[in-house]
């Protein structure tokens, strides 16, 4: 991978507690915790949890009991969620600054 590529993903800060826009998928999602994982290939994989909220947008379409409204715990890889940042499908917003 480009340097200049890995530099820029590098940089990206993530934190439990941030706040996500999954822009594609309509979604916000908040960043419960980081977990370490270990791959035969890569070594250390980390994921993180997120807790979907439902999709935002005009309410009359979320009183419809449409089934993809719903609330959803999933994990995002971490440097697939640091492309997306970067890329601008997922935007990120920081809730507290490290001291």
């Amino acid at each position: 991978m480009n340097q200049e590529l890995l530099d820029e993903l590098e940089a990206i800060e993530i934190k439990t507690g941030d706040i996500i826009v999954d822009h594609m998928a309509g979604y916000v999602g908040i960043l419960l915790s980081r977990t370490r994982r270990v791959d035969i290939v890569i070594d250390d994989v980390y994921f993180w949890e997120v807790q979907w909220t439902s999709r935002f947008g005009d309410k009359q379409k979320r009183n419809n009991n449409n089934p993809l409204d719903v609330e959803i715990t999933g994990l995002l890889e971490e440097e697939t969620l640091k492309l997306s940042i970067l890329v601008g499908a997922i935007e990120i917003f920081s809730g507290k600054k490290d001291e």
